[in-house]
């Protein structure tokens, strides 16, 4: 049945192999435009599960912020009125872009200036109203004084108090109301550094500008409008950057894209290289890299169609699929140009790579995607997404490989272009097969199998994760590094927080208290530096109204003092002549920051950290006290970016060897489906997995370090090393009781090698990358895969031999 099939598609391909063409090019043009619609994510959340608590409860608070993201143009200089005048005039031209919504350089706080004696604390106002009613008599016999010329004293018998003119008088408290009597108060407070030299333009986009397009399209306009501005029109020297997440997360792309279109132009430039020489044959190039390309891009075309869009791990696919692909079209140039050397006519050679290395690829591409599949049932988001594509892309892999390539190899036939270069060395010979010598290697090999058997067992426990996400992501351009500093110089907070959004005033109140509480309590681990909310500026009017009954107070004694000094009390009485605040009282700044959209009920209480949110172990403890919060009988969650990867290491590190176990699990199954024979199935696993575990120890004994990223490597081992044994396993079985296993690994086997070493240069354009992250998978991937070939290379031989051995002593019995 199989092969009367496998005859049949041979003939379809060789005598209609221009309409295959055709209608894979049209397939391919179909799914190159779904593709070009694919969507990028750079957001950590993209990572994790729907359903995850820190990812609804931070799109709940983006919801209700609107987002957390803005664009911030820092400029420093010598000269505080050149950088002021430099942020209004960017200010005017900025306000002109479709996509601004607001944009300010300072906030009007001039009511909170009037009313910050309601803004002190019970205590603080009754201490004042303290020192002033002890300093009140003393103050009153100085303006008599001053007014009749001599020393007086003064005795006030209603209030019992008696005063000196000579006495000394401690008036920090008038400073307290005032700041500077004699100055002007301050109405306006600009985003500056403390020595006014450098100042921030904050940009808000507005609602719904969330996708990485708009926000290069405003961050481009933006540095396009900084430079236009031209810094040395302004007579002095001017830094000028800009900065924000919305910056931030366009570098984090922009160096990624980067990395991905240099490592594969490197890549592949070296696996041509490689390809050609080991095959001294130019045509091997567009035979095995055209239907690569085309199921990639069926690949791409279906993920866009299913998932729509690429996360941190699944951008880098293409990568990985390109070395998961590649060995189909190695084997299928190698024994189809060895088929056409042996003197087999075009279609009789189709007819052997379909049924033979189709066979072997067949159960090789459904035991990887089996593998990537079972990852769909980890909770992980990236491997679930990661398992779908790889596997589905291995699949229309090998539906290209055993379609477009015959097709394409028959037509490069017919028009004279099949080059049949001859055969480069050989790395076996009979004589390593000798008998003499069979004792001895198996007994070398399987020692220093054992060996490192053991080494890994050792030291594959030992491995540790990459808890610092800041070391995964690629270092920042220069010029975003210094527009980071200049705006740190003014908001030393900087975004490491956590927000909580509450209903009503009234929870906002009971937080606010729990939270300072806490600090308080907190004296040995101290993870909360301080909390914010509209309660900084809006007392409750509870409060409201004991704290003015005080300032009324203060009111009389200032009006009392005010006909003797007038000059000196003048600028006291808007601090005095106050009403309650109200939320409307406050500048539309403050309003957006704590309250959010109009359109979304509710508060917004942020809580700053005071341990580095880098470290997952160190944001773990800020996690635990600030993450969710029991109070009133209500729980609630706290949004944050850092919370994400506190939960996402946990998830990762609980489904990593699931993960694994899942692949080896499925990957197994499959094998010993298609084999069905035991023994059979340890041979074709045994070097792969001794590989997977060699790299293991490895990086136990040495790294890199296991992270979100260069987790994905470690199935993508599995798979493509278990390729190269049932390819080389199942010409074995082909080749009956008179097997060559020489020949079998000069021609399987170098195929096995060559797609290993063309995976390895692959992988290896990511060690040079500018993304930690990337380097890390560049680093993993070529110590895996360095030890998933040495061990197929120098183990399977030796199994093949003791399976031979053992079949014929069962054949014998």
């Amino acid at each position: 049945m199989f092969q009367s099939v496998v005859k049949i598609w041979a003939h379809i391909l060789c005598r209609y192999a221009l309409l295959v063409l055709l209608a894979a090019t049209a397939l391919t043009f179909y799914a190159v435009g779904y593709a070009k619609h694919i969507t990028v994510s750079t957001r950590l959340e993209a990572l994790m599960p729907q359903g995850a608590p820190s990812v609804i409860t931070l799109n709940r608070a983006l919801k209700k912020t609107g987002s957390f993201a803005s664009i911030q143009i820092a400029v420093h200089s010598n000269d505080p009125e050149i950088s002021k005048k430099f942020v209004m005039d960017a200010k005017q031209r900025i306000d002109q872009f479709d996509w601004v919504s607001s944009s300010q350089y300072s906030e009007n706080i001039d009511v909170l200036e009037s009313h910050k004696l309601l803004l002190l604390s019970m205590d603080e106002l009754l201490q004042l109203e303290k020192d002033v009613d002890a300093a009140y008599p003393d103050l009153l016999a100085q303006g008599i004084s001053e007014e009749i010329g001599r020393d007086v004293k003064v005795t006030l018998r209603k209030e019992n108090m008696a005063g000196d003119s000579r006495a000394k008088i401690d008036d920090n408290w008038l400073e307290q109301i005032s700041g500077e009597v004699t100055g002007e108060p301050q109405v306006e407070r600009w985003f500056e550094s403390a020595d006014a030299l450098t100042k921030v333009l904050v940009i808000w986009p507005k609602p719904g500008l969330d996708s990485l397009s708009d926000a290069q399209r405003m961050v481009n306009q933006t540095m396009k409008l900084v430079a236009d501005m031209d810094a040395a029109s302004y007579d002095v020297a001017l830094e000028v950057g800009v900065a924000g997440r919305i910056a931030n997360k366009v570098a984090q792309f922009e160096s990624i894209i980067g990395d991905l279109k240099m490592g594969l132009i490197g890549s592949i430039s070296l696996i041509s290289v490689l390809i050609v020489l080991s095959y001294r044959s130019w045509v091997a190039l567009p035979a095995i890299f055209l239907p690569l390309v085309v199921g990639i891009i069926w690949a791409m075309g279906l993920t866009t169609a299913v998932i729509g869009s690429l996360n941190l791990i699944t951008i880098f696919l293409m990568l990985i699929l390109f070395g998961l692909g590649i060995d189909f079209g190695i084997h299928n140039f190698s024994r189809y140009r060895e088929e056409r050397r042996g003197g087999k006519t075009i279609e009789q050679a189709i007819e052997v790579v379909i049924s033979s290395t189709g066979a072997a690829s067949l159960i090789a591409a459904l035991t990887t995607a089996a593998g990537f599949f079972s990852l769909l049932l980890t909770d992980f988001r990236a491997f679930t997404e990661f398992g779908f594509i790889a596997g589905s892309g291995v699949l229309l892999i090998f539906l290209s490989m055993y379609s477009v390539f015959p097709a394409f190899v028959v037509m490069l036939e017919k028009l004279g272009m099949w080059s049949t270069a001859m055969p480069g060395r050989q790395f076996f010979s009979k004589h390593d097969f000798a008998v003499a010598n069979k004792k001895k290697r198996q007994m070398i090999t399987l020692g220093a199998a054992g060996c490192l058997l053991i080494f890994a067992a050792i030291f594959a426990p030992r491995i540790e994760f990459e808890r610092n996400f800041k070391n995964l992501e690629a270092t920042q351009p220069q010029s975003l590094q210094l527009a980071n500093d200049l705006v740190q110089r003014v908001f030393p907070d900087g975004h490491d927080r956590a927000i909580i959004v509450v209903e009503t005033y009234e929870e906002l109140y009971a937080l606010d208290a729990y939270f300072k509480q806490k600090i308080a309590d907190d004296t040995e681990t101290p993870t909360i530096k301080k909390i914010s909310s509209l309660l900084d500026f809006i007392p409750n009017q509870e409060d409201q109204k004991k704290r003015l009954a005080v300032i009324k107070r203060l009111e009389k004694r200032a009006n009392s003092l005010r006909g003797l000094t007038p000059s000196k009390y003048s600028s006291v009485g808007r601090y005095l002549s106050i009403e309650d605040l109200n939320i409307a009282d406050l500048p539309a700044a403050i309003r957006r920051t704590y309250m959010g959209t109009s359109s979304e009920p509710g508060y917004l209480l942020y809580i700053y950290n005071s341990v580095s949110m880098n470290d997952s172990a160190i944001a773990k403890l800020f996690y635990d006290d600030a993450a969710q919060v029991t109070v009133g009988g209500k729980t609630y969650s706290s949004a944050s970016e850092g919370f994400i990867f506190v939960e996402m290491l946990a998830l990762m590190k609980a489904d990593a060897v699931k993960a694994i176990l899942l692949v080896l699990a499925a990957t197994a199954l499959l094998v010993f489906m298609f084999i069905r024979s035991i023994s059979g199935s340890l041979v074709v696993l045994i070097p792969p997995l001794l590989g997977v575990m060699i790299t293991l120890g490895v990086m136990g004994a040495f790294g890199p370090r296991l992270s979100i990223m260069n987790m994905v490597i470690l199935p993508s081992l599995i798979g493509i090393s278990v390729d190269n044994s049932i390819h080389i396993f199942h010409r074995y079985v082909k080749a009956g009781p008179n097997v060559d296993i020489a020949k079998i690994m000069n021609s399987t086997g170098r195929a096995a090698v060559l797609t290993t070493l063309t995976t390895l240069l692959g992988f290896g354009g990511m060690v040079t990358a500018s993304m930690g992250g990337l380097r890390g998978m560049g680093s993993l991937a070529i110590i895996g895969f360095t030890s998933c070939l040495v061990m197929t290379w120098m183990l399977l031989p030796a199994l093949l031999e003791l399976y031979g051995k053992y079949k014929n002593r069962k054949a014998a019995a």
